[in-house]
């Protein structure tokens, strides 16, 4: 910013140099200077070129499209969450990389919402208002009953998005008239053949309407070999123990004892802290160790709520209970025909729309959209970065 400044300052002595130079060459060579076609009383009735109500300038501290101004606060309010950190580490040329492309995509966006907004006034009858806000009334009532109609709570809502009630107003008016505009725009519909949406079906039956099973359960796991002392009886191996406790789980479980509870105090697996809930598995993805696949298979054969045990594997004695099973499945054509053609026509509207907003596009100025864009990577930098 310092060489910027010296370079405008630079040639600001340029131009006065040359003001100068020029003051003197008018005064000493007067009479070489050819005159104009208008005397001196014809120029007293040419009107002056209107210095007034002109537009702002373009570029530098703002941006200005359709008749508003796009500020660097509108874009660094909405990036410095995300980027304010970056410019922390100090390294104006990472941050640039990085920080740019989002600086663009919201200006783009924020330029795209002006233009929209304008093309919608232009297009709107000339009864729209009084439809328009009641329309908006509407829905400053929805919001704020949104809050049990707590003014005050609403309020802090909108200061948190950086809104007041009137900015809010403002928003919601340009909201509805722009959707009002596009339902408009866009009510053209794409022809589309039965075989398309069968065909789309069949290609992408897979991945987007089938889905894998799954099972959740709840187990409490002994190991004779970790098994307490205080429950090994008299006379009693490790293992004898270990089946004796578990029948008496089972007892306990079947007279209404919470299960979680009993496993937490019980088990010696991983799972004891968690009530001995483990995380849903899919169902034939072989994601369990060898010692602990039994469980996958016996809770294939029970439903939810049930509890099996003892079940022996690999020096350990499982005490099962399912919690939830999804069986594996894929949804038919006629289940989902609606849905293909409705995205279809989605993706028919998203390409209209995109025509439409790079048409409107054409009406900014790239180039100064360019300049405006560095500009406000350079303030933000400025802005975000540790006073060192």
């Amino acid at each position: 910013m310092i060489r910027e400044l010296r370079i405008i300052m630079r040639d600001i002595v340029w131009i006065g140099i040359g003001i100068a130079i020029l003051a003197f060459m008018v005064s000493g060579c007067g009479d070489k200077i050819p005159q104009g076609k208008y005397t001196p009383e014809q120029m007293k009735t040419i009107p002056f070129p209107n210095r007034y109500d002109l537009p702002a300038p373009t570029g530098g501290m703002t941006f200005n499209v359709a008749s508003e101004t796009v500020t660097v606060k509108d874009l660094t309010v909405l990036l410095e969450q995300q980027y304010k950190p970056l410019a922390a580490q100090g390294s104006f040329a990472a941050f640039k990389q990085a920080a740019r492309p989002a600086f663009r995509e919201t200006l783009r966006s924020r330029v795209t919402d002006i233009l929209l907004y304008a093309e919608a006034r232009k297009k709107a009858p000339e009864n729209i208002d009084d439809a328009l806000d009641k329309a908006v009334e509407s829905e400053l009532k929805r919001f704020l009953l949104s809050y049990d109609n707590n003014r005050v709570l609403a309020e802090n809502a909108l200061r948190a998005m950086g809104y007041d009630w009137k900015t809010f107003r403002d928003f919601q008016r340009r909201l509805i008239l722009t959707q009002s505009y596009l339902s408009k725009e866009f009510t053209e519909k794409r022809p589309i053949a039965h075989s398309e949406l069968v065909d789309y079906y069949n290609t992408h039956r897979q991945d987007q309407f089938c889905w894998e099973g799954t099972v959740q359960f709840r187990v409490i796991d002994l190991i004779p070999a970790q098994l307490p002392a205080e429950l090994i009886g008299e006379g009693q191996t490790a293992e004898t123990a270990a089946v004796r406790l578990s029948v008496e789980l089972m007892d306990k479980i079947r007279a209404g004892e919470d299960f979680g509870t009993l496993a937490e105090q019980y088990s010696q697996g991983p799972l004891a802290s968690a009530g001995g809930l483990c995380r849903p598995i899919t169902i034939g993805a072989g994601s369990l160790p060898d010692t602990y696949a039994i469980l996958e298979q016996k809770a294939l054969t029970m439903e939810p709520g049930q509890v099996a045990g003892p079940l022996t594997s690999e020096g350990h004695l499982f005490i099962l209970k399912l919690e939830s099973r999804k069986d594996p499945g894929c949804k038919t054509f006629e289940e989902v025909q609606d849905a293909i053609e409705q995205q279809f026509q989605f993706e028919f509207r998203k390409e209209q729309y995109s025509k439409l907003v790079e048409r409107l596009m054409g009406q900014a100025n790239v180039l100064q959209m360019e300049q405006f864009l560095d500009y406000c990577v350079i303030e933000a930098y400025a802005m975000w970065k540790p006073n060192p």
